[in-house]
């Protein structure tokens, strides 16, 4: 089968063939049709220091997708063959301490599709069919292929309470931009998106923003301050990863708000505790992965409600041959999110 492989240690990934994965009694094999390029796969193209220290090729790619129940283990009973399914890409281990008390997404013992082992930037892919998300017929496959992402910020928006509350979201890739969508749908007052990119800013109006900043242009404290009454953000979400977003997270939320915390710096970053964090009283919540599997319930709800429009963020669909397109979009900032048929 083909398979966009990360065939050693250096930049880029190659698309050859390679065997159609086996399955053991407790799998399934999944024919792929459609993937999504997510920000932990342009690390591992670009070979940066996490990646380095995580990955170890040959790895087939990729952990969003959506795909149709080819064979089954002999053990499984739950599913049949021809379900359309997507997947959590997270395979926990089922009985560490977080995996037996509702937190299986903090597993200790986790290992991740497309990471840790094989994924689905491929023909075929396998894995346990205990991980697998059967989708209605009213959900495209667009939008089943990106229900990771989708995941990962509904478990953002949710983390804090953000019903009749002012929302700054910093950082409009795709995970911001759905999260944009997400809260608005969800009953925030006010929903704010700092964003230098044009094109992201354009999107995050689209999809819910009512005001969006461009911090490449200047200090936007006073123009935060003029949008939220003077206090700053009750909810600040930091979906960039960058130092500056980072920093910018803990000084624009008011005193007494929430600070959630998605994307991840690539090196350390001072923050002020005392003035930024202890004085002000806040409230900190580290994001990791989607609550399994109570937001992929969130995620279908939203969408079969039509509450949420995703639409605007998918900004590419390619075919898989054409990968180096879609990562070449990515990192010149030209795209939001990327979807890859197959």
């Amino acid at each position: 089968m083909r398979a966009i492989v990360k065939t050693k240690p250096g930049t880029g990934f190659e698309l050859i063939d390679v065997p159609k994965p086996e399955i053991g009694p407790h799998d399934a094999l999944i024919r792929v049709k459609a993937v999504g390029i997510c920000g932990t796969d342009v690390h591992i193209y670009q070979w940066d220091a996490w990646s380095r220290a995580r990955i170890r090729p040959p790895v087939v790619g990729g952990h969003e997708f959506v795909g149709v129940v080819e064979a089954l283990g002999r053990d499984v009973r739950h599913i049949e063959p021809g379900v359309r399914v997507s997947g959590e890409g997270h395979i926990t281990c089922g009985h560490c301490r977080f995996c037996r008390t509702g937190r299986a997404h903090i597993c200790q013992n986790v290992r991740i599709i497309g990471i840790d082992r094989d994924g689905c930037f491929a023909d075929y892919l396998s894995m346990p069919a205990d991980n697998l998300w059967p989708v209605p017929d009213e959900i495209a496959d667009r939008h089943a292929a990106i229900f990771d992402p989708l995941g990962n910020a509904m478990h953002s928006v949710t983390a804090a309470d953000i019903s009749g509350r002012s929302v700054l979201i910093i950082g409009a890739g795709a995970i911001g931009l759905f999260s944009t969508a997400i809260a608005r749908a969800a009953g925030a007052s006010k929903v704010l998106v700092s964003e230098p990119n044009a094109m992201k800013r354009e999107i995050a109006a689209r999809v819910g923003a009512d005001v969006v900043f461009d911090p490449a242009a200047g200090d936007i404290g006073a123009a935060l301050l003029e949008a939220t009454e003077g206090l700053g953000s009750e909810v600040v979400m930091e979906m960039s990863g960058s130092a500056a977003g980072l920093k910018s997270a803990f000084g624009f939320v008011q005193n007494g708000g929430d600070v959630v915390l998605l994307g991840l710096p690539a090196d350390e970053v001072a923050v002020n505790w005392a003035r930024d964090i202890i004085f002000k009283g806040i409230t900190i919540h580290a994001v990791s992965g989607r609550r399994m599997y109570d937001t992929w319930y969130r995620c279908q709800r939203f969408l079969l409600g039509g509450r949420v429009d995703i639409d605007p963020v998918i900004t590419h669909t390619i075919r898989l041959e054409d990968f180096e397109k879609g990562f070449e979009a990515l990192l010149t900032g030209k795209a939001a999110k990327v979807v890859m048929t197959l």
